[in-house]
């Protein structure tokens, strides 16, 4: 039989020391800021570059990419889930171009049909030239909760 202790002395964890600490806090700093600059890198912004001649012309209803509308051209912001302004009157050959500013893709659906853009990215830019008078109401059709109109007059 063995014999057993009447006060049993409990085993003490080991102590972490202020250097064990330290030391884990500097190899986390490391690695996150690694990890940081990485992620910088990915997102830099171009340079901008100096003026390109002027493009050929767009055919009708095409995106544009990241590009920036004509001169005469009107702009409607994709902000924030909405189409800012969501109702626009332009005359008859006025150029629309609408411009996403979400870091969701969205796009421009035309309910007459024949309009549309692809899924327009952060940045990307699409449109149209309106030729004929009239009222065209349009939705993102991954969100169609995302209404505007334009009112073409002459």
């Amino acid at each position: 039989m063995e014999p057993t202790l009447a006060n049993p002395q409990p085993t003490q964890k080991p102590r972490r020391t202020p250097r064990r600490i330290a030391a884990l806090a500097a190899v986390s700093t490391v690695t996150l800021a690694a990890c940081g600059a990485s992620a910088a890198r990915t997102r830099s912004k171009p340079t901008p570059r100096a003026p390109a001649a002027p493009a050929p012309a767009t055919p009708r209803g095409a995106v544009t990419g990241a590009t920036r509308a004509p001169a005469s051209a009107t702009v409607v912001g994709i902000v924030n889930f909405a189409f800012m302004p969501a109702t626009l009157t332009v005359k008859v050959g006025t150029t629309v171009a609408w411009t996403n500013k979400d870091a969701i893709a969205h796009t421009v659906h035309f309910m007459t049909g024949g309009i549309s853009s692809s899924a327009l990215n952060q940045s990307e830019q699409f449109t149209h030239t309106f030729t004929t008078p009239g009222t065209y109401g349009y939705i993102c059709s991954i969100h169609p909760f995302m209404h505007g109109s334009v009112t073409v007059t002459t």
